[in-house]
């Protein structure tokens, strides 16, 4: 069982995911080798992120067959936040339209899929912005930023909705509940974690 915790900076993913312990939680992982270039091709850009998510959808799976249930810090999939930004109107040089393909691929070949359990939390941006204010720990650079893409957030959790009914939920549950949920289901392979056709429909249903 994976289990993605997603929401804008400040929501409360890392909090939550924490709660879960060192053997379940699959946190950010850290880029691997040099970014690519400014001369570097769209391509190469997108390649070498999903590359990089690729890594952490295998950490992922290595956590869920240890210990049963993996919790994610975020979709690894991440093809989303790409997505977002462009729809915001950011610049960001991992392109939806390039990186799509390449995403399409690692699902194709199994390293990269979908989870079983998305919670995605929303929040009011008065509240983003005061639990920003009390965490003196983290810097959360571009925080305004990340308050422009929550309703594209959304969006894209929206259309996985009507893909994966059931698997989409707006609110991060009490720990002990959602072990206790997740341990009285019988255990059973995803049969659409490499589904490339899933794929194709989120993206079909996404706004133009």
């Amino acid at each position: 069982m994976i289990v993605v915790i997603e929401g804008i900076s400040a929501a409360g993913k890392t909090t939550y995911a924490r709660q879960f312990g060192e053997g379940r939680w699959v946190p950010e992982i850290l880029v691997k080798g040099d970014l690519p270039d400014a001369s570097a091709s769209l391509d190469e850009h997108a390649h070498f992120w999903v590359e990089h998510n690729v890594r952490k959808f295998q950490m992922a799976l290595e956590i869920e067959r240890e210990h049963g249930i993996a919790v994610c810090d975020t979709d690894p999939m991440k093809i989303h936040y790409s997505w977002c930004m462009a729809r915001a109107g950011f610049p960001w040089p991992d392109k939806f339209a390039n990186a799509r393909v390449f995403v399409r691929e690692a699902i194709a070949s199994s390293r990269l899929g979908f989870a079983d359990l998305y919670l995605v939390k929303r929040i009011e941006p008065s509240v983003a912005r005061a639990q920003k204010e009390g965490d003196p720990t983290r810097r959360r650079e571009n925080f305004e930023q990340h308050l422009a893409l929550q309703p594209h957030l959304i969006r894209w959790f929206g259309a996985m909705s009507e893909v994966f009914p059931g698997r989409i939920r707006w609110d991060f549950p009490e720990k002990e509940t959602l072990l206790a949920e997740l341990k009285s289901k019988t255990p059973e392979e995803n049969p659409r974690r490499f589904n490339v056709s899933a794929f194709d429909a989120l993206l079909e249903r996404l706004p133009e």
